[in-house]
Order: structure tokens, then sequence, then C-alpha cells
């Protein structure tokens, strides 16, 4: 945090001094300024004695402990103002306090006059690619959104539906991607979509246009999870039309079924009034309808078939527990495919033939169509399933290619290999033979490196004899062991360990000793006393 700075005694003489020549007849066009620039002003201020300038310096000291009061303000670890963290606060609170008060007051007009199955609602959802962090704030970049006009009585009456195709920003691309793959579906910069924010911002005043009540716009509702996308969404949208964003007003659709369920459950006795809030959160985000297929849009239709993340599906499925939970209490009557799916769950009488029926209602044969490579899904790697697949699929002419030209497998059988020696049994070289006790040992054969052995494959095999090494690296061939019988393969371990020569295994550096010194049992003993002896 900056050093907050107060004014000198210099700045109040001259304000003072600006006061008395003003009075004189003096103009000063450019303020202080003019007077700091004044010589009288400052031959006057150099003539003043240290008592004649104390109370200016008085003045001067009260005025920076009344900045330092005024800046003083303490900060979060995120270096947020607390104090604008708290204002922050108490405009939440105030803006839910206004919003109960709103819908409590439409709701009450509405009993009144008698008209409350009519009432109109404006349900909002909205699916995004991705999030950022702006000024502290969570922004969204929408992929698509629905709008849709519900009434008790007559269930979602009109939508209105975009898919946004608008070019995703540098760096969020991937995010975009990982998110459409985990929800929605849609892919990134669709083709058939809208670009234009501004266009979209009149398209939704145009939907809105006639349903404004005193020249306001209705109140838009959606879930609490999903109410900071909508209020993202809208403000870009607003932005980009350069209009003003709080002509817009989400509010949350638990407030409203809370509401409606004060008036509508007042004749029922299974449900207590105080669990209302809870239970409307309950019923708005379980999954009751949704499999009920038939009113997504139709991009959902032909991608999945699905409705468990299309927007206009998810404006039907809270227009379905409305109607469910108030429709009875009000004295409507429920139509299906209006308010209640047109195939219900299994009933009482009838389980099986119910879900028979529910099931062949609910099955979709998909027919393969040809998907444009601008249309499928892309990958991370920003590469379609569709490219993908063909250009790494394989032909039948190119498998029965690759069959004829493989080589078949080449078994050893390593159980003959004790047997016999001369049989014609290919030997890996860095296998170990039993060699005759009586039969000498080879020495090395002073040839090339990189000369390949001539010998066929099938003569006896000696452990010894050096073998073709290329040269990669200029390496050398490792020399065999001095070792003092040549029938060492074989013996144990111990016989083999007493004939170790110490010439040519030395022992290793440290603190170990030789094994054969351990196993003679000889010790030195020390040379003296040591240091540190007492």
């Amino acid at each position: 945090m900056p050093k907050v700075k107060g004014r000198n005694a210099f700045f109040f003489f001259m304000r003072e001094w600006r006061k008395r020549a003003e009075a004189q007849g003096r103009t000063f066009p450019n303020g202080l300024k003019d007077v700091q620039a004044d010589p009288d002003c400052n031959e006057e201020w150099q003539s003043l004695s240290k008592q004649e300038k104390g109370p200016y310096e008085a003045m001067a000291k009260q005025d920076k402990v009344d900045a330092q009061i005024k800046n003083k303000d303490k900060k979060t670890s995120l270096g947020e103002s607390i104090s604008m963290l708290e204002k922050k606060a108490k405009e939440e609170q105030q803006a839910i306090k206004d919003m109960h008060e709103n819908i409590k007051f439409n709701i009450d007009t509405a009993i009144n006059l008698n008209i409350l199955p009519k009432s109109k609602f404006c349900f909002i959802h909205v699916n995004y690619f991705f999030s950022t962090i702006v000024d502290n704030n969570l922004e969204y970049f929408p992929a698509e959104y629905a709008l849709g006009i519900f009434s008790l009585e007559n269930g979602i009456e009109d939508v209105h539906h975009i898919i946004v195709s608008a070019q995703i920003p540098l760096g969020y691309k991937r995010e975009a991607l990982e998110t459409s793959q985990n929800s929605h579906q849609i892919p990134v910069e669709y083709q058939g979509g809208e670009t234009d924010f501004a266009v979209m911002y009149t398209k939704l005043i145009s939907f809105l246009e006639s349903r404004k009540v005193v020249d306001k716009y209705p109140y838009l509702y959606a879930t609490k999870g999903c109410i900071k996308i909508v209020q993202s969404v809208l403000a870009k949208l607003c932005d980009a039309a350069q209009q003003d964003k709080d002509e817009f007003k989400v509010y949350e659709l638990e407030s409203l079924f809370t509401h409606l369920a004060n008036e509508a459950y007042k004749k029922r006795i299974d449900r207590e009034m105080k669990l209302i809030p809870v239970y409307a959160g309950y019923m708005l985000t379980n999954y009751t309808y949704i499999f009920y297929k038939g009113f997504e849009c139709s991009f959902h239709k032909f991608v999945d078939g699905g409705s468990e993340h299309c927007s206009k599906s998810k404006l039907q499925q809270w227009a379905w527990t409305l109607c469910e939970e108030f429709c009875e209490p009000l004295g409507v009557n429920m139509l299906p495919g209006i308010h209640k799916p047109l195939i219900e769950g299994p009933t009482q009488s009838n389980p099986n033939v119910s879900n028979l029926t529910h099931s062949m209602g609910n099955l979709t044969v998909d027919v393969c169509k040809s998907v444009p490579e601008c249309n499928a899904v892309l990958s991370m790697t920003n590469v379609s399933e569709h490219h993908r697949l063909k250009v790494s699929s394989r032909t039948y002419q190119e498998e029965i290619r690759r069959r004829n030209e493989s080589k078949p497998v080449q078994v050893i059988d390593y159980s003959k290999l004790n047997k016999s020696i001369d049989e014609s049994v290919d030997i890996p070289v860095d296998i170990p033979v039993d060699i005759p006790v009586d039969e000498p040992v080879d020495e090395p054969v002073d040839e090339p490196v990189d000369k390949p052995v001539d010998k066929p494959i099938n003569e006896p095999v000696n452990v010894w004899k050096k073998k073709h090494v290329p040269s990669y690296l200029g390496e050398k061939p490792l020399r065999a062991p001095n070792v003092e019988n040549s029938c060492v393969i074989g013996s144990t371990m111990g016989d083999y360990i007493s004939m170790i020569d110490e010439q040519s295994f030395p022992p290793i550096g440290g603190r170990g000793v030789p094994y054969r010194s351990t196993r003679a049992g000889t010790k030195k003993l020390p040379l003296g006393k040591g240091q540190g002896h007492a």
C-alpha cells in the first residue's frame, strides 16, 4: 500500500493568502499554481516567524491524520478490500430481500385476481464452454442458452433457443473442448449457430418485448447453480450491444417454488412449510425427468438423441416438476405432453406393461449418416473422430499384405540344449554350456572385432571364444576371467569362490575384505591405539 501523504503547512498558508489577495481584486486563473508562483506569497511566507507558522503546521498535521484514517483499509490475503467485500455482501443480501418481496408481490397479486394458473414466468438455462476470472469475478463463455415462457395452465408456451458459434479466445480452446465432451457435446465454433453477441441481444429483446410489464422485462428464473452463469452471459450480451445490464433481473427458481408452495400447500397435510426451501432445491436438481426425450433441441436429437444437458430440455424438466407439485392443488387438469411426459412411469396396477411401454416409447433407432468434418466433435488434438477413424483404419488389402510379409515365429526348445551340443539347435552365445574336464580351454583368437564368425552354428560352442561384437562406439571385448580350473561351471558356489584369484578379481575398495581372508580366519591386529584413545 502506498504511503499516505498529507498536505503541508505552506498549502494552508497559500489558501489563506489567496483569499486575502482575491479580496483585493487579484485573480488566479490556474488556482494554487499561480499562488505558488507569486513572489509576494513566497516572500510573506519566508518572513513569518516560527510562532506565526505554528497554526498552519498544526493544520497540516491534523490533515495528515485525517488522510490516514480515511485511507486505512484492511486487505484479504488476495489483496481484496474488506470494506468493499462487506459492501458487496450487503448488496447481495438486499438483492435477495428484494427478490423475495417482488416474487411474493406478483404471486399475491395473481391470487387476488384469481389468475395464478395463467400467470406467466420466464425460465432461462445456459450451457457454457469455459470460465475465466476478470476483476475477481467469474465470466462464462456461452455454448447455448434457452428461454421459455411457462404457466401452470399451458406449460411451456414459447421457447427462444440459441447455439453460440463465436470464436473461442486464444488459450481457452482446450478447456472448451473438455467441457463440451464432458457435458453438452456442442462442438467448438459450431458452424450452424450465432457468432455475433450484439445480434443475440437483439433477438433476445425481440423475444421478451411482448412480455414487458410496466415497461420492464419479466423476471428471469434459473436454479441457484445456474444464476451466476446466466448473469455473466446476459452481461456479455449487453456489453456487446452497449446496453445497461441491470435491465434484466435473474431470480432463483427455488424461491419461486417456495412462494408457490406457500399458497398451494395450504390444503396439504403431507408437506411441512418450514422444510419447503430444502424440498424445492431437491426437486429442481434431481433427475426425475432427465431421460424423457422428445423436447430437446434439434442439435441434441442429431448428436446423441439424449436430453441430459440440452438447455431446451432443462426448461421442460423444470416445468414438469412445478406442474407435478402445484397443478392439482390449484385445480389445473394435468395433460400428457404439457404438464407431464407423454409416457408415465410404472403403476401399481400393471407395472410390467408400463415398464415395457415406457421403454418402447423411449426407444430410438439411429440411422448412420455421414457427418461432415466441420460438424464433427473435435478432440483435444483438434482432430475430429471421423477423420481419426478414416486415417487409422486398415483396409482388407493392407491386412492381407501384412500377413504375407510377416515372418513366422521362431521357437527355441531350451530343454534340448543339455542333451547334445552337436544337434542343429540355435544356441544363444551367452548361455553357459558344460565343458569336459579334460578338454583344454581354447585361448582367445586374435581376430578383428567386426569380423563375423565363419564357423557353422552346429559346431561345439566354446563359451570363452570371442564372438562378433560390433564396434559402434569403439568398445573392446571383455577378457576372459583367469580361473584355475576349467570345470568351474556346474560346481558349487563355495568351491567357485575358493578358486577366485585376487589378482584377477581384486577386492572392492572401502571397508570390504577378500573372501579368502575371512575363510582363513586370519585377522590383523591394529598397529596402534588410534586417535581418541583415553
